[in-house]
């Protein structure tokens, strides 16, 4: 069993390689930013959902 390759074969799995790295590299690159931006999303949810708890209790007193 005996496997020869040809230059021009190398050269298209090579390309092919390189464009399934590059693929791979900047979706991963991506999903990372999205999920830092998530995570600080977030944050502010979080910090204005105490906020808004605090107006709410505030309109309530008011009310009564």
């Amino acid at each position: 069993m005996n496997f020869t390759f040809d230059i021009k074969t190398l050269i298209t799995l090579g390309g092919l390689i390189a464009v399934l790295g590059g693929f791979y590299y900047s979706t991963n690159h991506r999903l990372e930013t999205l999920e830092v931006n998530l995570s600080e999303i977030n944050q502010q949810l979080d910090e204005q959902g105490g906020e808004l708890k605090q107006i709410q209790k505030q309109i309530r007193r008011l009310t009564k």
